[in-house]
């Protein structure tokens, strides 16, 4: 997709601007806020899930489990999607 440049700004490429427009009324939020937020997830969520990194986190797992220090999955679970559904939630700085 072809995106624009204006004084800095990215601007959505005319394609999208439509269906941001229509997710950002349903929930009465300005366009730019939404599409900020959409770029910061990826951003983070694409930091968080490089290839390299995620093999390192799965060996530290790992070696963590077989030192005995493993965690309750339930538990675990629970505190991560009550930290992804609060109201604040931008991901890991």
């Amino acid at each position: 997709m072809r995106m624009e440049v204006c004084n800095d700004t990215l601007i959505v490429p005319p394609a999208l601007q439509a269906k941001v427009k229509a997710a950002a009324a349903e929930e009465h939020r300005a366009p730019d806020e939404l599409v900020g937020e959409a770029v910061e997830r990826y951003l983070w969520e694409r930091r968080w899930f490089r290839k390299d990194d995620v093999q390192t986190k799965i060996a530290q797992g790992l070696e963590s489990l077989r030192q005995g220090r493993g965690l309750d999955g339930e538990s675990v679970m629970a505190d991560l999607i009550a930290e992804l559904d609060g109201p604040d939630f931008t991901g890991p700085a």
